[in-house]
């Protein structure tokens, strides 16, 4: 290679006005505790982290509220709310005029504005086979006359993209019609979700297989650069329209300065978001407190006693103007059983005996106060705090650690030491023998010990596996599994949300265990029609009921959160659905200029 001294400087001048161009706009730093992102499209999504970049790229057609609470929906591409016919079977949707996507060549340089039947299509893409959409729940069986389609495609018929939906009408340029199977009284909080967000067939069909490399569209912010697990930069969408926080007085008190503050400001307020990418916790702590990033969604537990010894700021943290927000986050961790397996799944006597002994060998209060540091609380159902369906009343003794209930339940059923070498067998006189499921991450490392403590105690075989959370998703869609490590975050606030991971026509979906139960699957169709209230909650009563006697799921813990900020970072209240709400964030550049050594 030849060297040209002049050609040389150009390039370097060029490259140093660039990254000065960069660092003057106001940019959001923020961190993500993962380098597996996942797929960045709503028909795709197959990970929470990816979900949360989805937010602020895609716009579905309803939101919710910044900071009302409890959650309260609200239009985001809509004029209104939808209007709700047929006692909630028919939801007619009249969108914005005047909203674009972000620009792509899939446009050949002209704008595109978002139309009635780009949610149409989207909506579509979730019944393709193709796509394998982890949210396909949502919608499945509701949409009238989709089902067919998507049977159609998985008997090896190509899924048909011009065939009439009855439940999906265009009106006309702005209007859309859906009609369900049947009334839905939540499906408003479905047209809140990410991956009903529109994305433009252009797009889809510009980039094929590749379209989750290239996310497209009408959000406040868009794509501009992706280094796989390193680093990802979103910028402004020039094309966003003119958008403003508006209060609401749902605000609770604690966000009520920052609601008032925020009333009237054009969205979003930031220019720039530079993510980076750790699965480990000390780096990402200590690049916190360095400066480096502007908040954590969560102190990690292994820094928690010391960043918030009792639920209190830390003097030293509090010296350095951080601010705390405390939370509960709906969110539930628990162990899942392969219900098709030969050793742990099944129905019969023996299979539960052995699932409940498991259970009741575990220690979850080790489990909060050790793995998680004190930030959960022990599980007592599947329904977590702040959601409705939750009943902190109920009580049970199914799963509170109880050793020689256990041991009993394994002797009664014949899960016995027969050879004398300190390990059970099965009633057959085969060796028992479990394999579980667990991820690479460090902070899973705690949830092995307790686990094979738990299984040491029993006098059980085990090995534990470690997997990828993108290969773990596939084993356990597939039924590929024994014993997992699971966990489900909340997509609305409706316990709903949490009853279908045991709904047996989600199983391979929603439904990690592949449970099956028809007198579940009936309490569970009887309640969709019911709204929130005491003879709903008295069928999630004697769904918890049946999960806990048949035991397809542990449920260990729900979470508690510490969402920590920097002195310089304005507006940031958690949200539990919005989980990074950027574009109500902003920055006092020079409070961080005086505040970074």
């Amino acid at each position: 290679m030849i060297f040209r001294p002049a050609l040389f400087l150009i390039a370097l001048l060029c490259a140093c006005c660039a990254a000065t161009a960069a660092s003057a706009l106001k940019t959001l730093h923020v961190v993500k505790q993962t380098i597996s992102m996942g797929p960045l499209d709503p028909a795709q999504v197959n990970s929470l982290h990816a979900a949360h970049i989805i937010d602020n790229l895609f716009e579905p057609m309803l939101e919710y509220h910044y900071l009302a609470r409890p959650l309260k929906l609200q239009p985001l591409t809509l004029r209104e709310m939808p209007e709700v016919l047929e006692a909630g079977r028919v939801y007619i949707c009249r969108l914005k005029p005047g909203i674009f996507f972000s620009d792509d060549p899939a446009f050949k340089g002209n704008p595109r504005e978002l139309t009635a039947a780009d949610y149409a299509y989207s909506l579509r893409r979730l019944f393709d086979p193709r796509y394998r959409s982890s949210q396909f729940f949502m919608v499945d069986g509701k949409i009238a006359g989709a089902d067919a389609l998507r049977k159609a495609a998985l008997a090896g018929k190509r899924f048909d993209y011009e065939t009439p939906i009855r439940g999906l009408t265009v009106l006309d340029r702005y209007t859309l019609r859906i009609e369900l199977t049947e009334p839905d009284l939540n499906f408003l909080h479905v047209l809140a979700q990410q991956n009903l967000a529109a994305v433009a067939r252009e797009v889809v069909e510009a980039y094929g297989d590749d379209v989750h490399q290239h996310p497209v569209g009408t959000g406040a912010f868009r794509l501009l650069e992706w280094q796989t697990g390193h680093r990802m930069v979103l910028e402004r969408n020039p094309r966003y329209r003119e958008a403003f926080y508006r209060h609401d007085d749902g605000v609770k008190a604690d966000a009520l300065d920052v609601s008032r503050a925020l009333d009237g400001k054009r969205l979003p307020m930031v220019e720039r978001i530079e993510l980076g990418f750790t699965v480990e916790s000390q780096p990402l702590w200590l690049t916190f407190l360095r400066g480096d990033y502007d908040y954590l969604l969560n102190v990690p537990v292994e820094f928690r006693l010391a960043a918030v010894p009792n639920g209190m700021l830390a003097p030293y943290l509090q010296q350095q103007g951080v601010q705390v927000r405390h939370y509960a986050y709906p969110s539930i961790w628990f162990a899942t059983f392969n219900m098709k397996d030969k050793v742990v799944g099944g129905y019969t006597a023996d299979r539960v005996a052995l699932r409940r002994a498991i259970a009741l060998a575990f220690d979850a209060e080790a489990a909060v106060s050790i793995a998680m540091s004190g930030a959960a609380m022990v599980a007592n159902g599947v329904v977590p705090p702040g959601v409705a369906g939750h009943d902190a009343r109920f009580r049970t003794d199914a799963l509170l650690q109880n050793l020689p209930r256990a041991k009993a339940l394994l002797d009664a059923f014949g899960y016995v030491d027969r050879d004398g070498d300190g390990f059970r067998e099965d009633p057959q006189g085969k060796p028992l023998s479990l394999e579980m499921m667990s991820f690479p991450e460090p902070r899973f490392v705690v949830w092995d010990e307790l686990y094979a403590k738990t299984f040491a105690k029993l006098g059980i075989r085990h090995s534990i596996i470690k997997v990828h959370q993108a290969e773990a998703y596939n084993m356990r869609q597939a039924a590929k599994y024994q014993v997992s490590h699971d966990a489900w975050n909340m997509d609305f606030p409706d316990g709903e949300n949490f009853y279908v991971t045991l709904f047996g026509a989600a199983a391979g979906n929603a439904n990690n265990s592949h449970f099956a139960l028809p007198a579940f699957d009936a309490l569970f169709a009887r309640s969709r029609k019911l709204q929130d209230g005491a003879a709903r909650n008295t069928l999630y009563r004697e769904m918890d009921r049946l999960m806990l006697a048949y035991m397809p799921i542990i449920p260990h813990v729900f979470l508690l959160r510490s969402a920590v900020s920097q002195p310089w970072l304005r507006y940031y209240v958690p949200h539990t659905v919005h989980i990074e709400p950027w574009k109500y964030l902003d920055l006092d550049e020079a409070r961080r200029g005086a505040s970074l050594p």
